[in-house]
C-alpha cells in the first residue's frame, strides 16, 4: 500500500464581462507542491447557479467529499453583484 498523498482540487466561477457573457467554470486538480495540474476540465454556463452546480458535481465525481466552499473574489461596481468565485479543499489520495 503506497503513502497517501495530499491532493488540492481547486475550482474557479468567473463571469465575462461583456454583453451577454457566459459564466466559465473550471476544475483542476493536483499533488501539494507541484504547480502543474493533473487534471484540468472547464465548461460554459449561462448562470452562476448552473456553474456552481457543475461545481458540486464535480467535487463528488473526484473528490471523497461532498461540497466545497465558493467564495467571492470580485464584485462588478455598478450593481454589487459578484462575478467571480474561487473555492479550494485538500484530501488525501
Amino acid at each position: 500500500m503506497g503513502k497517501k498523498v495530499n491532493v488540492v482540487f481547486d475550482a474557479t466561477l468567473k463571469k465575462n464581462p461583456e454583453k451577454g457573457g457566459a459564466w466559465l467554470a473550471r476544475v483542476t486538480t493536483y499533488d501539494e507542491g507541484i504547480d502543474e495540474g493533473n487534471v484540468i476540465v472547464s465548461t460554459a454556463w449561462s448562470n452562476a447557479s448552473a456553474g456552481k452546480r457543475w461545481i458540486k458535481s464535480q467535487v463528488l465525481a473526484m473528490t471523497p467529499r461532498k461540497s466545497v466552499k465558493l467564495e467571492t473574489t470580485r464584485v462588478d461596481k455598478t450593481t454589487d453583484k459578484p462575478t467571480a468565485f474561487v473555492g479550494v479543499l485538500e484530501f488525501k489520495s
